[in-house]
């Protein structure tokens, strides 16, 4: 009887346990993705918000700075984008690389691979896009330099 209890006793503290860790885990990683989801976004406001708060910028300097830094946003998301265009041209060209030193065999697990990895990468891209929501107190996102 005194087993049986003990037993429960620590299956119980395991499964709580192992309930705790994953919360936790998922909860860090939520975060994480809500942190660098937002920034690429809104680029022009989280730099202005930085600048404001750093540099005490008043009306006027706010909405100077960010014209310039609309101005220059379609130029940096250009930037990324062909950065992005980039990266996955070299990909391809490595692919192809290793994929002729392969047999049948691990070419077919190699594609295999490919695909999982790019269903991972869209579905993180989709993750990403759908927590971009701007954060909570930043729905103005060029506060007044009289706080």
């Amino acid at each position: 009887m005194k087993n049986t209890k003990l037993t429960l006793l620590l299956l119980a503290a395991l499964l709580v346990g192992v309930c705790i860790g994953f919360l936790g885990n998922r909860a860090i990683i939520q975060a994480r993705v809500r942190h660098f989801s937002r920034i690429p976004g809104n680029m022009p406001n989280h730099i202005a918000t930085m600048l404001t708060k750093r540099l005490e910028l008043d009306a006027a300097q706010q909405g100077q700075i960010q014209t310039v830094l609309h101005a220059y946003d379609a130029r940096l998301q250009k930037a990324r984008e062909d950065s992005r265009a980039m990266f996955e041209g070299i990909m391809q060209e490595m692919r192809a690389d290793i994929a002729v030193h392969l047999t049948p065999a691990q070419t077919a697990e190699h594609d295999k691979m490919i695909a999982e990895i790019d269903q991972r990468r869209q579905e993180q891209r989709a993750l990403r896009q759908a927590l971009s929501l701007p954060p909570p107190g930043m729905s103005n996102p060029a506060p007044t330099a009289g706080k």
